[in-house]
């Protein structure tokens, strides 16, 4: 009986064997099949102790969800090459912040909006004998109050001389608002009595807390290794995308309308507030001696090549044009004198003129998304032009560059027998017309 016990648990083991064997199998045949087929659905973002998250620092991989690019962040975590915060002497930096527009994982490093600025304005008279570099600070899913905390924990120890701002009405509103955006791992401002008043309690939040457990650090990195669990991750992406909640108008996250007039209190209370981050923003610059220019990124649907496609827009919002928003910030950078580049309406009449797609992908849907190779050109000549202009009423001269800025706060680091960090950010922003450098607050355990 014992001898038959034994022969029954050695089948048990055999056939354990069999089909462990059999799985390792099937996941590495898996694994070479997406990989001769180049499936890649790459993770790489981190969580951030200011902005929510950010880019991993030392990221690489192939990004192919919209459009295609090998993506390369540097150790500082931007996807900007390999350039350190210590300006070169002679140089004449650019820091450019933005969302996915900016970030531009669809298209190759060279094809990039700043990489294209850069090219455009080395050409420019006003700043001949000088290098330029345009530096990327774009982060996916970013709106205007992460831009602002980007500029002020990261962006100074560049020592930039401009500050571009790329504003996306598409769905930097709903960002900036905490009624609007349903994603909550993120810090919001609010106003109060006039007042911009940070609350940082995404700190709080499950999903905060869990991204930074071991183990998802372990499920991240297992992520960049197999293909197979990327497609499982996509898969699963996707489901969640097609059963979120609905937004008005648009393609997937956008709002179509950002493109009228607000119709609600919701959306009053959600411009009142950009257009004061915006301020803020152009004063923070302005504080450390830097320019400061904002642009207004397209919406696919603003410069479709199809008027079929604009005027169905128009009539859903009731609307005579779709340009809202861009005359909106255009009035707000006259009252408070500094430049606004708006890109709609001269893509839109490039796009209608040639009949060609400034946004969308062959692996997507043209016409629908982000900027393609051809969409990130023209944007880059029309604000390369538009600064170069600006520069040349004023020419940017050695003496004129900031002053190295006070060091930004130190990272807040695992405080000992706390599951989580956070910094004390009690941040509350007055209407003077300068921000102190003080203004940048500490971390307490």
């Amino acid at each position: 009986m014992n001898g038959g016990k034994a022969r029954e648990s050695g089948d048990r083991r055999g056939k354990l064997v069999l089909l462990l064997s059999g799985l390792a199998l099937g996941l590495a045949a898996s694994e070479v099949a997406l990989r001769l087929v180049g499936v890649s659905y790459p993770q790489p973002y981190a969580p951030d102790p200011y902005c929510g998250t950010r880019l991993r620092p030392g990221f690489e991989g192939w990004w192919r969800k919209e459009g295609a690019a090998y993506v390369r962040i540097n150790r500082h975590g931007f996807r900007q090459g390999d350039r350190e915060p210590a300006k070169p002497p002679g140089t004449f930096r650019v820091a450019v912040l933005g969302d996915s527009f900016i970030e531009a994982f669809q298209v190759p490093d060279e094809q990039t909006f700043c990489a294209q600025l850069e090219r455009g304005l080395q050409d420019c008279s006003a700043l001949a004998g000088r290098r330029v570099e345009v530096l990327n600070f774009g982060v996916s899913g970013f709106g205007t109050a992460q831009e602002l905390l980007m500029l002020r924990y990261y962006v100074w120890q560049y020592q930039p001389d401009l500050v571009l701002l790329a504003f996306f009405p598409g769905n930097d509103l709903r960002n900036n608002s905490a009624e609007l955006e349903p994603y909550r791992v993120r810090p919001f401002y609010r106003l109060r009595s006039g007042e911009l008043v940070l609350d940082d309690s995404f700190f709080q939040h499950p999903d905060y807390l869990k991204a930074q457990s071991a183990w998802v650090r372990f499920k991240v990195a297992a992520t960049d290794r197999l293909r197979s669990l990327q497609l499982v991750y996509q898969f699963r992406d996707a489901w969640r995308q097609r059963t979120a909640a609905p937004v008005t108008g648009g393609g997937p996250g956008v709002d179509w309308a950002a493109l009228a007039e607000p119709r609600d209190q919701t959306w009053r209370k959600a411009w009142d507030l950009t257009e004061r981050l915006l301020v803020e923003t152009a004063r923070e610059a302005t504080a450390h001696r830097a320019g400061f220019v904002l642009l207004t990124v397209s919406n696919d649907v603003q410069i479709h090549p199809d008027e079929s496609i604009r005027e169905a827009a128009r009539r859903q919002l009731g609307v005579r044009d779709l340009f809202h928003a861009d005359r909106r910030l255009d009035q707000l950078g006259r009252q408070h004198h500094f430049a606004v580049i708006k890109l709609a309406e001269p893509m839109g009449q490039y796009a209608s003129e040639n009949q060609v797609h400034l946004h969308g992908f062959d692996n997507t849907q043209l016409g629908v998304g982000h900027w393609n190779v051809a969409g990130h050109r023209l944007a880059a000549e029309i604000a390369a032009a538009a600064i170069c202009r600006q520069l040349q009423k004023k020419p940017a001269t050695e003496d004129e560059c900031p002053p190295a800025p006070p060091n930004p706060p130190p990272l807040p680091t695992r405080c000992p027998g706390r599951t989580a960090f956070r910094p004390r950010t009690r941040d509350l922003i007055n209407d003077a017309d300068e921000v102190p450098s003080s203004r940048l607050t500490r971390q307490t355990c």
